[in-house]
């Protein structure tokens, strides 16, 4: 019941939160329930190395690798997020920036935002997986509008719109799969909708109406996953959301619409060779990558140009898998848990800058946050850092693993642009950071936060990103190389 559980205790805790009244009673029970699904997907990963596929209710939860690689994301991200969570609604509750109805409403949606990503990567069924997506969208565009000023509902009514039209072509792109499936090898019994079906009759499927379900597939999910130029939505809901909920869209969010794209991808590598989706997916992510950039160095909103450093990393993970190689797909995966250990500490510090300068606008933060907030600064510099893809931070060596693939797989001219976009993005950063970071503060500002604030959580994801970049256990690897050779097969 290992996976059951993983979809139970969160969706328990989130409904356990209705009745209570205080505030630090329901942080305490998301930090617990956040805590136990860790657990579980450490325990997860152990059987998936066991037994390879883990199945529960006749197959209808299935896990392999790549989703036992995906529960231990979320799980961390979440775990993270609900313990910056606590101080800083408390600290929007003494200012008046949110009701306590809203703080309820806060860790309600949130342990259910986390059950359905969960409920993604665990179900078999391809039309299960499209109404977890779609749960997602749900329970998380109520997160983006929490603080109903008129900007973050004008966010969120964006991002509902569009992610359920990329939705509804994601949902035309699995009835078209169903009818692949169904085709001119129907029999007297309709086909299972399960993915360990399909896959095995992968080489029967009609491959016209394969092709035409990634295409609708690579829109609709892409649109979720934030991929240009699909992205619109993106910068508004980041830089409208509370910060933990900034953290929780762009550490995973993004990443599990993501792996609904990359389960189509597999499905279709089976049945049409790797040519057609693999150029589809180099072709978007080398699109977000360099569009990323010039949108980064514009910006004037700290968590905007956030949001547009994640269209660049989300751009990157799809151009190493669409590398194709297991060099690459190794390196794509490990960037996506680097990623995922280091956004959401940038989106903690951005809170913690908003609630003290009470905006997120470089030109009126200004400089001297290291000698205003110096912890916050601290952290958010070491952050940025990593994300920047600087030794000694994993992602260097995630990025690296691609590029160094790409051009082991005489895909030179696509690794030099990856590099190009790659140093393009980080100058815009390093030139928008210097702005806050450093220098002497304009005028003497009263703090709305102590120096210390979030701290246990940024630590958390910092040090666990420190040592996994500089030894990562053996059992993870194996776990990654296992996931790369389900999303290559066997390339």
């Amino acid at each position: 019941m290992l996976l059951a559980a993983l979809l139970l205790v969160p969706a328990a805790a989130g409904l356990a939160c209705l009745p209570l009244r205080s505030h630090r009673l329901m942080a305490a029970l998301v930090v617990a329930t956040f805590g136990t699904t860790l657990a579980l997907g450490v325990g997860l990963l152990h059987a998936v190395l066991a037994r390879g596929v883990v199945t529960e209710f006749h197959e209808f939860l299935s896990a392999d690798a790549l989703s036992a690689w995906m529960v231990l994301l979320i799980s961390i991200v979440s775990l993270a997020t609900s313990l910056y969570a606590g101080r800083y609604f408390e600290r929007d509750l003494a200012a008046g920036s949110v009701t306590p109805g809203r703080v309820r409403e806060f860790y309600v949606l949130t342990p259910l935002f986390a059950a359905s990503m969960f409920l993604v990567v665990l179900v078999n069924s391809v039309g299960v997986m499209w109404f977890a997506v779609e749960t997602t969208a749900l329970t998380s565009v109520l997160l983006v509008a929490l603080y109903n000023r008129q900007t973050s509902l004008e966010a969120a009514w964006k991002y509902i719109i569009l992610g359920s039209l990329g939705l509804a072509l994601a949902l035309f792109g699995s009835v078209f799969l169903y009818a692949a499936a169904v085709g001119p090898h129907a029999t007297g019994r309709l086909p299972s909708f399960n993915w360990s079906h399909l896959m095995t009759i992968a080489d029967q499927l009609d491959p016209r109406l394969v092709r035409l379900a990634f295409v609708l597939a690579l829109v609709g999910y892409g649109t979720k996953a934030g991929l240009a130029p699909m992205h619109t939505w993106l910068p508004d809901a980041h830089s409208e959301a509370p910060s933990p909920t900034s953290a929780m869209l762009s550490g995973v969010s993004l990443k599990v619409a993501l792996y609904a794209l990359l389960r189509f991808h597999v499905l279709s590598t089976a049945c049409l060779g790797t040519a057609f989706s693999r150029d589809l997916l180099l072709g978007f992510g080398l699109f977000s990558m360099f569009l990323a950039a010039p949108f980064i160095l514009v910006q004037r909103n700290l968590k905007r140009m956030l949001a547009y450093s994640s269209l660049e990393h989300v751009g990157l993970i799809c151009t190493g898998i669409g590398l194709n190689t297991p060099v690459t797909i190794f390196g794509a995966l490990l960037h996506m848990g680097y990623h995922a250990l280091t956004k959401p500490v940038l989106f903690f510090a951005a809170g913690n800058i908003h609630q003290t300068y009470h905006t997120l606008d470089f030109r009126r933060i200004g400089p001297g946050l290291g000698k205003t907030l110096p912890v916050t600064a601290l952290l958010f510099g070491l952050a940025a850092v990593a994300a920047a893809g600087l030794p000694p931070f994993g992602l260097f060596y995630s990025e690296l693993t691609v590029i160094s693939g790409g051009i082991a797989a005489h895909r030179t001219g696509i690794s030099i642009l990856m590099l190009v976009a790659l140093i393009a993005s980080f100058c815009g950063i390093l030139q928008q950071l210097t702005r806050i970071l450093l220098g002497a503060p304009a005028t003497n500002r009263p703090l709305a936060s102590r120096p210390g604030e979030g701290v246990p959580a940024m630590a958390l994801l910092l040090g666990s990103l420190l040592i996994f970049s500089l030894w990562l256990p053996a059992s993870v690897q194996k776990l990654l190389h296992q996931a790369a050779g389900i999303i290559g097969g066997g390339a």
